[in-house]
């Protein structure tokens, strides 16, 4: 039996950190959520996920500087970036560690599955076009 892939959910959205915990939940996921990128380097202190799924945009801490401190770290999860501005120059940098894709916001659940499941299987680096859209599954 293969074992239960861990997942820490990262956005200030406390509606879409719930959705995206339950759903993950119901579909056999071990999830964790955080606020902001500070309390989401908090949590990486204490254990080992499968993936990081985070938003760009929050307070105290943004998403590329918690996926930069991450980098310097030498943590490697596997990153999938939420925005709602997929215009953002900084989703395009080699900053970025280990980034599968990025989601655009708003998201349907059957895409953010699909993602989230191939980010998970063992062997997937990237998934996109290389330019750090998303790309359809």
């Amino acid at each position: 039996m293969e074992p239960v892939k861990r997942v820490l959910v990262v956005d200030d959205e406390k509606g879409l950190r719930f959705l995206l915990s339950e759903v993950l939940n119901n579909h056999g996921f071990e999830v964790s959520v955080a606020r902001d990128g500070q309390e989401s380097l908090d949590k990486l202190e204490k254990g080992c996920f499968d993936l990081v799924v985070t938003d760009i945009h929050m307070p105290r801490l943004d998403g590329i500087a918690m996926l930069r401190e991450m980098k310097w770290r030498g943590r490697n999860e596997k990153i999938i970036v939420m925005t709602g501005d997929p215009s953002d120059q900084r989703l395009l940098c080699d900053d970025i560690p280990n980034l599968v894709t990025s989601l655009f916001k708003p998201f349907g659940m059957e895409t953010f599955l699909k993602v989230v499941r191939s980010a998970t299987a063992g062997g997937v680096d990237r998934v996109g076009d290389g330019t750090g859209r998303e790309v359809a599954l």
